[in-house]
């Protein structure tokens, strides 16, 4: 980036969600820049350098994530990702897949705590990855605390 401005924030997506955010963006007057990620690997998301006012850039930032969808966390042996986010559920919703069922953690106000119930499962879930579904309902209960309902189904 040869902007020497510091970015009100920072949001990475996926190249297929290129246009919802520059739309969303150019309708709430905020200005951004994609940001160029040196690595090794090929890169598979975009970086995006949000510039405006606090209240426009979190409105942004806002319905890119609400645009994302909800978690899954898959720990089924052989799953070709563990950890990635799905439009067809819900923002502010947090599936976890295991051989012998599913947990479903929904967020009491997803605009503010999302991020820290995802950070909270991801930790607790790679502890308990090859236990049961009711242990990993029961961690899962434990490190939401009331942030969020913890519902357990059994396959």
């Amino acid at each position: 980036m040869t902007d020497e401005r510091r970015p009100d924030a920072i949001v990475v997506i996926d190249p297929d969600d290129r246009e919802y955010a520059l739309k969303v963006a150019q309708a709430e007057g905020v200005e951004v820049k994609e940001m160029e990620v040196v690595g090794i690997e090929p890169v598979l998301t975009i970086t995006l350098a949000i510039f405006g006012t606090a209240a426009a850039v979190g409105a942004v930032a806002h319905l890119i994530e609400v645009h994302k969808g909800g978690q899954i966390i898959d720990l089924r042996p052989g799953a070709p990702k563990v950890a990635y986010r799905d439009k067809g559920v819900v923002y502010g919703t947090v599936i976890i897949l295991a051989t012998d069922g599913k947990v479903t953690v929904e967020v009491h106000e997803p605009k503010g705590l999302f991020g820290q119930v995802m950070d909270a499962l991801t930790k607790v879930t790679v502890d308990v990855a090859t236990a049961g579904i009711d242990a990993i309902g029961d961690a899962a209960k434990n490190a939401v605390g009331d942030k969020a309902d913890v519902k357990v189904e059994h396959a």
